[in-house]
C-alpha cells in the first residue's frame, strides 16, 4: 500500500502525542522524528488530528483535481452524507451548483450507492450463512480486521462500501472513461481508490473548502437541474448506528443489531466475537469516534454529535423534489473479497528486553512507572518497540528528566563559581558548595536567608537586573567579589559570585610595583639629566678656553711673519 498519512519531518517536535495518541502502535520514532509505518496502519486519521504542529499530514488528491478539471475532463463528484456536518445550513443544490462552478461535470449523493449497500446486507442477513456480518463501509474499519484480527477476515461482509459502489454506478450509467472524486470526511478512502479503479480521487471536505476559495466559489445559488438520492433515509450512513437505521426490522431475518464508534469500542467488540461470546449480530462498526459525520477530513469546529444527528434526521425525512440520481437506475456488482494482513513481528528475548530497560534505569520492578508519557503503555511494551527499532530509547521522559537534573545538579556543584537561586521573593532556595565556602555558610541552614545576610550592601534593585561583573563584598569585608544576575521566567533569579579577592590583592601590588618602578625610573631619568647638564657646562668652558689658546697663537704666528 501506498503511504496515505506522511510525516513532515520539518514540523515534528518531538511531542510523541501521535505515538500516544494512534490505537495500533503504529508510528515509528527514530532520529528525533515520528513516522507512520503504513504496513501497520489502518489510516483512522487521529495522529492527524491531534498532531499540534500539523506533522502528520494525508496525502492529496488536490493536485490532480485541479488538473483534471482543467482540462475539461468529465469529472463527476460523489458528496458524503456527512456534507451536512461539515457545510451545515447548506442544502444540496446549493452544494451542487458550488461543484459545478469549479467545473464538475455532474454532482450525485453517496447516498445512493448507500442504498444499494444495504440492500447487499439485507441479502446476505436473508441467506443467513453467516455467524456474525461485520458491515465493511468503514475502511478502516476493515483495515483493523484484516491486520489485528484476521481469523475475523470470514465475518467482513463481501460487499464494498457506499464510496465505492456509487462510483461502480456512475462508471456504469456515464461511461467508463469518466473520473469520479470521492468528496467527505475520511482519509482511509485513499486506501479504497488504490484498491478499486472505481474511484479516480479522493477530496477531504477541507480540501474542497481550499478549491472553493482558490476559485472564488461561494454556497449560494442552487442548481436547477440538480438530482438527490430517492432513498433519503441512506443520509442516516455516516452517523452512529445510521446503517442499522436503513434496515428494516423485518428484513433482518433474526440478526441482532449493533452499532458503536471510537477504535477502542470495535476492539472491544472483535475482541468478544473473537472470544465467541457474539452469534447471531450484524456489527456496524466505525474507527471514527462519532462516527463519519465527526471524520478528521472535516476542517471546521465539529459539532456536537447530538445536533449532528438531528440534521441528518431532517434530512433522511425530508422527500427529494428534484429529478433522482441518475447511477440509482444502474446495475452493478458490488462483491467485495477480504484477506488477511497480518504483519508477524519478532519479538525480543526477555533479557533483551531487560538489558533495554536497565539503559533508562528500570532494573527492580519499583522502576517501571508505566506513566505512558512516550506513547506505548508500559515500560516493556516501549522496550520491545526499541529492539523492534520503533522507538528510541530516549523518549523515556522521566528518565531524561532525572537525566537532566542530574548532570544540571552536577554541573552547579561543581562550578568554580558560587551559584545562588533566589525566590522571586528574593529569600535563598537553593546553593552550591562554591557559595558555602565564599559567603561561609554551614549546610543547608541558610535556605530562605535573604542574599543581605551574606553580602554587605545587598543585591542591587530589582529593577536593575540583569546585572553584569558589578563588585561587592562578602560581610566583613575581607573578600570582594564580581557579581551577576539573571532574572528566570516565574520571577526566580540566579545570582553568580566570582571570588575576585586574589585578584584584587594581585592588582594592587603590582600597582605597587608600577608605582615604584616608576619612580625609580624617574629619579633615574633625573640623575642622567643632571649629569648631562655638567658634561654641558664643562663643555662649553673647555671649549672657550681652546679658543682662547687658539687665538693668542694666531697672533703670534702673524707677529714673526711680520719681522
Amino acid at each position: 500500500m501506498e503511504p496515505v498519512i506522511v510525516t513532515q519531518k520539518a514540523n515534528c517536535r518531538n511531542c510523541y502525542k501521535c505515538i500516544r495518541s494512534c490505537p495500533q502502535g503504529a508510528i515509528a520514532f527514530s532520529d528525533d522524528q515520528a513516522r507512520v509505518l503504513s504496513q501497520e496502519c489502518i489510516l483512522c486519521g487521529r495522529c492527524v488530528e491531534v498532531c499540534p504542529q500539523g506533522a502528520q499530514q494525508v496525502q492529496s488528491d488536490l493536485v490532480n483535481v485541479r488538473r483534471m478539471l482543467s482540462m475539461g475532463l468529465k469529472v463527476y463528484a460523489s458528496v458524503a452524507p456527512s456534507w451536512l456536518a461539515a457545510f451545515p445550513g447548506i442544502t444540496f443544490p446549493q452544494f451542487s451548483a458550488a461543484l459545478k462552478k469549479l467545473g464538475f461535470t455532474g454532482v450525485e449523493e453517496t447516498a445512493a450507492g448507500a442504498a444499494r449497500v444495504s440492500l447487499e446486507y439485507m441479502r446476505l442477513m436473508a441467506k443467513g450463512e453467516m455467524d456474525n456480518i461485520i458491515a465493511t463501509c468503514c475502511p478502516s474499519l476493515v483495515l483493523l480486521v484484516e491486520r489485528q484480527y484476521p481469523e475475523l477476515t470470514s465475518l467482513l461482509a463481501p460487499v464494498v462500501s457506499p464510496a465505492v459502489a456509487h462510483g461502480k454506478m456512475l462508471r456504469s450509467m456515464f461511461g467508463s472513461r469518466i473520473k469520479t472524486v470521492f468528496i467527505g470526511p475520511c482519509p482511509a478512502k485513499h486506501w479504497e481508490k488504490q484498491e478499486n479503479a472505481a474511484l479516480s480521487a479522493v477530496l477531504l471536505f477541507e480540501e474542497l473548502e481550499t478549491l472553493l476559495a482558490e476559485k472564488g466559489v461561494v454556497f449560494g445559488e442552487e442548481d436547477t437541474q440538480c438530482t438527490e438520492t430517492h432513498t433519503p433515509l441512506s443520509r442516516l450512513y455516516p452517523s452512529p448506528g445510521g446503517i442499522i437505521a436503513t434496515i428494516p426490522a423485518n428484513k433482518r431475518q433474526g440478526y441482532k443489531t449493533y452499532a458503536v464508534s471510537g477504535v477502542e469500542g470495535c476492539k472491544e467488540t472483535l475482541d468478544a466475537v473473537r472470544q465467541g461470546q457474539i452469534h447471531g449480530y450484524f456489527l456496524e462498526l466505525n474507527t471514527c469516534p462519532g462516527s463519519c459525520v465527526h471524520g478528521p477530513g472535516i476542517a471546521r469546529e465539529k459539532a456536537p454529535a447530538i445536533l449532528v444527528k438531528e440534521r441528518l434526521l431532517s434530512a433522511a425525512r425530508k422527500k427529494s423534489t428534484g429529478a433522482p440520481s441518475v447511477s440509482e437506475s444502474a446495475q452493478v456488482d458490488l462483491a467485495a473479497q477480504f484477506h488477511p494482513r497480518k504483519k508477524k513481528e519478532r519479538q525480543p528475548r526477555e533479557e533483551e528486553i531487560a538489558a533495554i530497560l536497565a539503559q533508562t534505569g528500570k532494573v527492580t520492578k519499583e522502576d517501571l512507572l508505566n506513566c505512558g508519557a512516550c506513547g506505548y503503555p508500559t515500560c516493556r511494551d516501549k522496550a520491545v518497540a526499541v529492539w523492534q527499532g520503533k522507538a528510541d530509547v530516549r523518549m523515556c521522559l522521566p528518565y531524561m528528566r532525572e537525566k537532566a537534573e542530574s548532570m544540571s545538579n552536577l554541573i552547579i556543584e561543581y562550578a568554580p563559581s558560587a551559584i545562588l537561586l533566589l525566590s522571586p521573593e528574593g529569600k535563598l532556595l537553593e546553593y552550591n558548595h562554591k557559595a558555602m565556602e565564599m559567603l561561609g555558610i554551614r549546610g543547608k541552614g541558610a535556605r530562605g536567608h535573604e542574599a543581605e545576610d551574606f553580602l554587605e550592601e545587598g543585591l542591587p534593585p530589582r529593577e536593575e537586573w540583569p546585572v553584569s561583573d558589578v563588585s561587592a563584598f562578602v560581610k566583613g569585608g575581607e573578600r570582594q567579589v564580581r557579581l551577576s544576575i539573571v532574572e528566570m521566567p516565574g520571577g526566580d533569579a540566579i545570582v553568580l559570585l566570582r571570588d575576585v579577592t586574589r585578584e584584587e590583592e594581585d592588582r594592587t601590588a603590582f600597582e605597587k610595583k608600577r608605582e615604584q618602578t616608576l619612580r625609580v625610573a624617574q629619579e633615574a631619568v633625573d640623575r642622567q639629566m643632571r649629569m648631562v647638564q655638567q658634561v654641558a657646562r664643562l663643555l662649553g668652558e673647555t671649549t672657550g678656553e681652546t679658543k682662547a689658546a687658539l687665538l693668542r697663537m694666531e697672533q703670534a704666528v702673524k707677529g714673526e711673519k711680520r719681522r
